[in-house]
């Protein structure tokens, strides 16, 4: 069930979770850490991140363009 679009307080949280992800990944990466575990560390993060506090406008476009593919991938 989508909800309303983020608003600008929700998109400031998510940013900010966004670049403290990002502090993470390289303080992770600084202290030794293999590429595989920096990597899988940030896309586990951001993933959790879209399923606490997701953008919608971002979700609906890509309903968007993965209809509009296969429309085209009919023909």
């Amino acid at each position: 069930m989508l909800r309303e679009p983020l608003s600008k307080e929700e998109n400031l949280e998510r940013g900010i979770a966004l670049e403290g992800i990002a502090t993470a990944a390289e303080g992770l990466a600084k202290a030794g850490a293999d590429p595989l575990e920096v990597q899988t560390f940030a896309a586990g993060a951001k993933r959790e991140l879209a399923r606490e506090l997701g953008d919608i406008g971002q979700m609906q476009e890509a309903a968007r363009l993965a209809k509009q593919y296969k429309e085209l991938a009919k023909k």
